[in-house]
């Protein structure tokens, strides 16, 4: 399950970890602010009085690591710096990111503004590598964003120019873009480091918890079954009863 809060004084505070989750993603605020060592150690021993682990979740829209102003483009390079620090204080084993925002008016700017960003994305997976952690890109589903990382084309090109990056896929992001899920997790195969599961009509990025929209849930898990899965799935919604239904949802799919 992920953090209801950005805020990272409230990462922890009253949240109730359901039976049977095994991880949680402390979702990060921009900029990330300095954590304490004392707090430091307090995420960490709530972490491990629940024998969870921990993921990184960076904020989308404001880190623009493509963008061609440089001072921008410097702050969100050294922002991600700072969360693969974070994530090696914390063990944590992945982090991720997403595309630079190409908005409607800059669209002359986007082969750019990827190229800019296929050169950071090198930079900064060498240095999560070095720390032990896991860079992995999301799927987006606005406009603001270039096509290719709307249909994931983009995505695919840079697995194939970055060996040490990953993907986030985002179920939800993915059945607004109308993508398969099958056909697209089945090309992703062992590059397809975690899930963002929750579900919506197509219209709208609702975060509804699973089968309340339009989502190829079967296909989905088929496919996670098909390429040997063994990653996580993120529930990216609140509740503690939505988070038990929609867990037992997935397991009766996966039985």
């Amino acid at each position: 399950m992920k953090s209801a809060a950005q805020d990272p004084a409230r990462w922890v505070e009253a949240q109730q970890i359901p039976p049977g989750f095994v991880s949680f993603t402390l979702d990060c605020p921009y900029p990330l602010p300095e954590i304490s060592a004392a707090r430091m150690r307090a995420l960490r021993e709530w972490r491990d009085a629940r024998s969870l682990e921990y993921l990184i979740h960076t904020s989308a829209g404001k880190i623009a690591l493509g963008d061609p102003n440089p001072a921008v483009r410097a702050a969100s390079i050294q922002e991600t710096h700072r969360a693969i620090a974070l994530a090696a204080q914390l063990d944590a084993r992945l982090i991720t990111v997403h595309p630079t925002p190409c908005p409607d008016a800059e669209r002359a700017t986007c082969v750019e503004r990827e190229r800019l960003q296929r050169k950071a994305l090198i930079e900064i997976c060498a240095d999560a590598q070095a720390h032990g952690v896991v860079i992995a890109l999301e799927n987006m589903q606005s406009k603001a964003y270039a096509p290719g990382f709307v249909n994931m084309s983009s995505h695919f090109e840079l697995l194939q120019e970055i060996a040490e990056l990953g993907i986030t896929l985002d179920v939800g992001h993915a059945n607004m873009a109308d993508i398969s899920l099958r056909d697209t997790v089945l090309r992703l195969g062992q590059r397809l480091q975690l899930v963002h599961v929750h579900d919506n009509d197509g219209s709208a990025d609702q975060h509804l918890p699973v089968g309340r929209g339009t989502v190829d849930w079967l296909g989905l898990v088929e496919a996670l079954v098909q390429i040997g899965y063994t990653g996580l799935l993120e529930f990216e919604f609140q509740g503690e009863a939505n988070l038990l239904a929609s867990k037992q949802s997935l397991e009766d799919l996966f039985r």
